[in-house]
């Protein structure tokens, strides 16, 4: 086995939890060429990961409209001339292609044609949440011969000394997510960064331009004189976000892909979870600092998530003290490394 194709083609924080599986595979197999195949969103990342080679982007969109778009991709992945093959997370799509590229070690999920396009495979149990999504991608180390491995953490490797973005304890703001039944109201982060800011931390708002009207609606409430502590860094490209929550000691968030960057770079956050399954609850998503904190009250025996009847309950069960009290514990740490 000389040459691997790992292919993660779906979002950041699925992307961060295949670190330690990326790892391992180049800590037992130092020699190998150990390539990727990611989607736009994801490869900004990838200088931040040594242990890859080459990184590649699946584009699901033109995969879906072009056949020049699958083509192109397809002969990457011939000219790779690669032994092994894994699909980190199942789709049709791309359980086709690596069937036609002939790889002749195709490595996957027994879904979505898995079973038929694929040569080894898992069965399926991530809805149940088993286990934390960092532990589903390990399952796939032993079809490569590897049968022990170190505590899975995601890390990632800055390029550059940050400082810190002020000079007293400063706190991330990230108050997006990509669904609706992951969002925090508004008005409760603004009532948040408020008493943050009163209480004399910093806080610095981060996110995709999703998240810009939302920081700006947010910062015009604060007051004029408090806002000197207040730094915008919503709507830049990913790669600076990464430089952004390096810059804080906490970052509070929803539950979405800012949270597992955080653990990467050894940022505690305080992440707030909405929905009441499984598949996608603190058990399979939460973040994996070990001082991080996350606040969960959902208590619907059937979760429409998207489709919620109730207004997002789950998530309008969880106060602004709700927040600040998990803060707080994680604060305790963070204080006394600055002593």
């Amino acid at each position: 086995m000389e040459k691997i194709l790992a292919c993660r083609t779906d979002r950041i924080g699925d992307f961060i939890l295949s670190l330690p599986f990326l790892q391992e595979i180049k800590t037992n197999y130092p020699d190998i060429t150990l390539d990727i195949l990611v989607s736009p969103v994801i490869y900004p990342l990838i200088k931040f990961v040594p242990s890859i080679d080459t990184a590649f982007v699946y584009d699901k969109a033109e995969l879906k409209t072009s056949k020049e778009g699958f083509r192109k991709v397809l002969s990457w992945i011939k000219g790779g001339d690669y032994d092994v093959a894994i699909a980190l997370n199942p789709n049709l799509r791309l359980h086709y292609l690596l069937f036609r590229s002939g790889i002749k070690k195709r490595l996957g999920w027994d879904i979505k044609g898995g079973r038929f396009l694929l040569t080894h495979t898992l069965k399926y149990t991530k809805s149940q949440a088993a286990m934390h999504e960092v532990h589903y991608n390990m399952l796939f180390l032993p079809l490569l011969g590897i049968e022990k491995w170190r505590k899975p953490i995601p890390v990632l490797r800055l390029d550059r000394e940050i400082d810190k973005a002020f000079s007293q304890i400063t706190i991330g703001i990230h108050p997006y997510a990509s669904c609706p039944s992951k969002r925090w109201p508004i008005e409760r982060f603004s009532r948040l960064s408020k008493e943050l800011l009163h209480l004399g931390y910093g806080l610095v708002f981060i996110g995709g331009k999703e998240s810009i009207d939302i920081a700006k609606r947010i910062i015009e409430e604060l007051p004029r004189h408090l806002r000197l502590y207040v730094k915008n860094k919503t709507g830049t490209p990913l790669e600076e976000s990464v430089y952004s929550i390096a810059s804080c000691d906490i970052l509070i968030s929803n539950d979405s892909g800012p949270v597992h960057i955080a653990s990467a770079l050894g940022v505690p956050s305080v992440v707030i979870f909405g929905r009441n399954d499984p598949a996608l609850s603190p058990a399979r998503w939460r973040p994996l600092h070990y001082e991080s904190v996350y606040i969960h009250k959902a208590t619907c025996e059937t979760c429409l998530a998207h489709r919620c009847r109730k207004d997002f309950q789950c998530l309008r069960n969880i106060e602004v003290e709700d927040v600040m009290e998990a803060l707080n514990k994680v604060l305790v740490s963070v204080k006394l490394r600055e002593l």
